[in-house]
């Protein structure tokens, strides 16, 4: 993903939708606001950060980050 990718609501998990904000060697920024219009920002996300943030039910690990473009992984959180 890529700065600008937007990711869609996880209607199921009650997260989202984000929006890739930033990308590069600082980590990952992902921003959300929900239809109540409530914000959360998720920065600096990295692969060696221990694990996945998670978002109500909805896991997000960042596994690469290559120059501008980052691989994430999203899934149900346990």
């Amino acid at each position: 993903m890529t700065k600008g990718t937007e990711i869609p609501r996880a209607a199921g998990l009650r997260a989202g939708p984000f929006t890739v904000s930033a990308v590069g060697a600082e980590g990952v920024d992902l921003s959300s606001v929900d239809a109540s219009g409530f914000t959360s920002n998720l920065l600096g996300q990295r692969p060696d950060q221990g694990g996945p943030s998670t978002v109500n039910e909805l896991s997000i690990a960042v596994l690469a980050i290559a120059g501008d473009t980052a691989k994430l992984r999203l899934f149900p959180a346990k």
